[in-house]
């Protein structure tokens, strides 16, 4: 935790204002073309060092100079960095071997999965989701034309977890006697009000609530307490309900501001649409699929252990801070994009989500392809979901929503400056046996500490993509992620955390790279000087861009280019 607020401590230290040499590095940064201008000495010395005739700067057609051998040392001396930050790097590689294994009772649900959705047509989501459901102890909501299979699937469910199983279709008329049976006449004898409930809502396992908006306000402040706490309020005796998940299911979502109460208590949600095309011809030419299928005796005996071991791991399992920055962004984009109310309590039980989400994969903590959950949870039409998924993909690959990689490079091109004009004052030495003064050397010691600060923060950085990347590729066996959906995000983020790791790879070895130029006695002092503006200039020049590319808008070019990318694109635009 707090590895992200490094970069805000780094960004203070860059500002620091000291007294003696610490006060003096300072780096100049133009502000109109964002380019940075390196303080203190000439660009390329060694050519001086080296005897050799500088190139004339102001023409481009001499593209190869003779070597000498001070440059070729300098070069050897680069090469031999960049091969030790490369060999750091391997061997402080997060091992991933193992990461896709999953929990060993992993298989019982994807069993569970595979019998509520036996028999049916295009419907791998919807039987993912209500076993989500049971086993997060969360209701689940359908939103959908009738005859799409809803109540079929409910009633798969109760008899895998037994006991009774309640369902009603409600109207405008439906009374409480119907939800929660009807008053004891022998009680009423006695002054007691009380309810017969065996056989209705409170005392059912599983319950599938058709046309649920349609209910009255005679019924609905006692559905919200069943639905929220488990509890029913039966005469002057608070009653325990042994519900596990109760499926609502409408073919319009609700227009009276009084249920908005009522949708929220449902948590997951999916929009069930008749079959595709593909899937009627399916479904006409298979046999009819019955209500029931063959229940095995062992998943349902081996489903409630699953449940409890689910529910005392949960404990165990950590969200992370960059999990957390990720939920708050989402509820702002739905917030200020969308124009949606995400409730509280909506959030805390998503995150709870979340975590049985990690656990039931057998993992201690979240991650962020558990996150795609939430285009499941979030939305209050059903329009919404595309959006909200389309903001996950874009924000999922760890450390793209900040980022990171073009605030470290900014942090280290300061660095390399102040580094480079400490080095020229001692003339290479870092040690003080060449006589450099005291006040210089603790200015290169301090440089060199926020160095290994980014080092540690760009090594984390590094393990949560190889961890991401590893994930990404066993997301086809995500047990709640459907398989279409899961291809498709594969698909689509794999590519995205590729990219991000190489560039996060690369600044971690520029960051090593300057680290030992400025810590190491096996360059040579009269080379160190030279070997730092080597490594901080070499990439200046190797992005080019295409003649469609210069020819894009502003508006386009930040879109698809970031910080330095974008620097130099418009400095080449302005060239053209």
């Amino acid at each position: 935790p707090g590895e992200t607020d490094r970069l805000n401590t780094m960004h203070m230290t860059l500002n620091r204002r000291g007294d003696g040499a610490s006060a003096k590095r300072r780096r100049g940064f133009d502000e109109d073309d964002d380019n940075w201008e390196f303080q203190g000495g000439e660009d390329l010395d060694y050519y001086d060092k080296g005897n050799v005739e500088p190139s004339n700067k102001e023409s481009n057609q001499q593209k190869q100079i003779e070597k000498t051998e001070f440059v070729k040392r300098v070069e050897d001396a680069v090469e031999l960095l960049q091969d030790d930050a490369s060999k750091s790097i391997e061997q402080n590689k997060l091992a991933t071997e193992g990461l896709e294994l999953v929990w060993s009772k992993s298989k019982v649900i994807s069993d569970t999965i595979s019998y509520v959705e036996e028999g049916l047509v295009e419907r791998d989501l919807e039987a993912r989701l209500v076993v989500l459901g049971m086993v997060s102890k969360e209701h689940v909501l359908f939103i959908g034309p009738p005859g799409t299979s809803k109540s079929m699937i409910g009633l798969r469910l109760s008899q895998l977890c037994g006991g009774p199983f309640f369902q009603r279709l409600f109207t405008r008329f439906t009374t409480p006697e119907e939800i929660f049976g009807p008053l004891s006449l022998r009680a009423l004898e006695n002054d007691e009000y009380v309810r017969c409930i065996d056989g209705f809502l409170p005392t059912a396992t599983v319950g599938f609530l058709d046309e649920i908006f349609k209910a009255n306000s005679a019924i609905l402040n006692t559905l919200l307490t069943i639905l929220n706490e488990r509890k029913f309020d039966n005469g002057g005796t608070r009653v325990s309900c042994p519900l596990k998940c109760v499926i609502g299911a409408s073919n319009e979502l609700p227009e009276s501001e009084e249920l908005d109460a009522l949708l929220d208590r449902f948590l997951l949600r999916s929009y069930v649409t008749s079959v595709s095309d593909d899937g009627l011809v399916e479904i006409l030419s298979a046999k009819s699929p019955t209500l029931t299928a063959d229940v095995d005796p062992g998943i349902s005996s081996k489903l409630d252990e699953v449940v409890t071991d689910i529910s005392t791991a949960l404990d165990g399992i950590s969200m992370g801070q960059n999990t957390c920055f990720l939920i708050r962004d989402l509820r702002t984009f739905m917030r200020e994009e969308l124009g949606v109310y995400v409730s509280d309590r909506r959030l805390v039980k998503a995150s709870r989500l979340l975590r049985v989400s990690a656990a039931s994969h057998g993992r201690k903590s979240v991650d962020f392809v558990d996150c795609l959950l939430l285009q499941h949870v979030l939305w209050q039409i059903p329009e919404q979901r595309d959006a909200i998924r389309e903001w996950l993909w874009d924000n999922l690959t760890p450390g793209k929503a900040d980022d990171l990689v073009e605030q470290t490079k900014f942090l280290l091109q300061g660095l390399a400056s102040e580094s480079l004009d400490m080095v020229k004052k001692t003339m290479g030495d870092i040690t003080g046996e060449a006589g450099a003064r005291k006040s210089d050397l603790e200015a290169i010691y301090s440089i060199r500490k926020e160095m290994e600060e980014i080092e540690k923060l760009m090594q984390h950085q590094s393990d949560e993509l190889e961890r991401h990347t590893k994930l990404l590729h066993s997301l086809p066996d995500h047990l709640w992620i459907g398989h279409d959906e899961a291809h498709a995000a594969k698909q689509h983020l794999l590519p995205l955390a590729k990219e991000a790791s190489a560039a996060v790879n690369q600044a971690l070895a520029d960051t090593i790279s300057l680290k030992i130029a400025i810590s190491s006695d096996f360059i040579d002092n009269d080379l160190r000087s030279s070997v730092i503006e080597m490594l901080t200039n070499q990439d200046n020049d190797d992005i080019s861009f295409t003649e469609e590319e210069l020819q894009m808008s502003l508006k386009e070019a930040k879109r698809q280019y970031k910080g330095d990318h974008l620097r130099k694109w418009k400095n080449a635009r302005k060239e053209l």
